[in-house]
């Protein structure tokens, strides 16, 4: 009889450290390097900025507040921004 196979346990992934609340140097940072970026979401600011989702939510809004980023696509759990386009001069 062949030897019963013995499954893997899988990979664990570690748990991040993303930071939980703004200060200066995220802040800055994000003021200086979300603008540029060509594809902006909740999940790309958590990824690049290692931040929460709740303060990549805050940070977007604030953004598009002041008119930063502009809004692509809506959905109900998903909002795509892109940044805006630069002033046209004449």
């Amino acid at each position: 009889m062949a030897a019963k196979k013995k499954w893997s346990k899988g990979k664990v992934k570690d748990k991040a450290q993303h930071a939980t609340v703004f200060d200066k140097a995220i802040i800055d940072r994000i003021n200086k390097e979300v603008p540029a970026f060509k594809f902006i979401s909740v999940s790309v600011l958590v990824d690049r900025m290692k931040i929460n989702g709740s303060l990549a939510r805050v940070a977007i809004k604030e953004l598009a507040r002041r008119g930063v980023i502009q809004e692509v696509e809506r959905h109900s759990k998903q909002v795509i921004y892109t940044r805006a386009p630069a002033a046209v001069a004449e």
